[in-house]
């Protein structure tokens, strides 16, 4: 039992040393992240609604600001964090994909997408007439 519990013990501690090590990357998926990341629709073709929180862990201290991706609208700016939240009230049909973009020179260092789903499909009726 206590050898069991001892390889246990291992496992448990070799995992969360390697997930450190994966969140002290500066891999750009980790800055940007959005939750929920999905939003169900009961139709399709219908407008979604969720409140979606939007986290960001960029990897140095600066000015930085959220935009909707398609039509570029600035949705708020931060001056030297690196740490900040963002508290979105998403309504869509469609899928929608926001950026994270350095102020000072307008590159875009991450970008998450909050993707619209449905229950029921559309699906059209044909209509055929029929004489007799």
């Amino acid at each position: 039992m206590c050898s069991k519990l001892a390889i246990w013990t291992l496992m448990l501690t070799g995992f969360s040393a390697s997930f450190g090590a994966l969140a002290d990357s500066k891999d750009p998926v980790g800055i940007l992240h959005a939750v929920p990341s999905k939003c169900v629709a009961l139709n399709q073709g219908r407008t979604c609604y969720a409140d979606v929180k939007i986290t960001v862990n960029a990897p140095e201290t600066g000015n930085y600001c959220l935009r909707e991706s398609v039509s570029k609208k600035i949705l708020q700016c931060w001056a030297q964090v690196n740490q900040f939240q963002y508290e979105l009230d998403f309504s869509s049909a469609e899928s929608v994909s926001y950026e994270l973009i350095s102020k000072r020179t307008r590159d875009t260092l991450a970008v998450t997408t909050i993707e619209v789903n449905w229950v029921h499909e559309v699906k059209t009726k044909k209509r055929r007439w029929r004489l007799f």
